[in-house]
């Protein structure tokens, strides 16, 4: 399947939004209030950090901002986000519903910031300088994202 540039962005912004809702509904299932909630509530926040710098490659978004069509490649990055854990409308929210402890959602929170640094580093490859500095931006992030959570399981 193909997809557009400006698709891509748009799966990039729902994956940051499932993200978000994830966080939220981990950090409100947690009672007491300890360092794993605080960490839950932070990570919603820089999700909501990452939806606004796609959106503003979106608003902004030029064709050629992307190379797609050189390999095929819309249809490898449509993969990773159809197999990634928030790759799915709602799948945030419907996934917060599942989980029963904190360390189930800490390893769901894993999962997730790793699938999203496979996600971008095939999306990085594609992009112009513009973008460029702004995904690269992201994987990082997402990166530190995982070591901190890594850190509380």
């Amino acid at each position: 399947m193909y997809y557009s540039g400006l698709e891509i962005i748009e799966i990039a912004v729902r994956i940051e939004e499932n993200g978000e809702k994830f966080y939220t509904a981990a950090a409100e299932m947690v009672k007491e209030s300890t360092d794993v909630k605080g960490l839950f509530y932070d990570l919603a926040e820089k999700e909501l950090i990452h939806i606004a710098i796609f959106q503003k490659l979106a608003d902004k978004f030029e064709p050629e901002s992307f190379e797609f069509s050189k390999d095929d490649a819309s249809g490898y990055i449509g993969h990773l986000a159809d197999t990634h854990i928030f790759g799915k409308k709602d799948a945030g929210s419907e996934l917060a519903k599942t989980i029963s402890t904190p360390q189930q959602a800490l390893e769901i929170a894993y999962k997730f910031e790793n699938d999203s640094v496979v996600f971008y580093e095939e999306l990085l490859k594609r992009a112009s300088n513009d973008a460029k500095k702004l995904i690269f931006r992201i994987i990082e992030e997402e990166k530190e994202h995982a070591a901190e959570i890594r850190r509380f399981m």
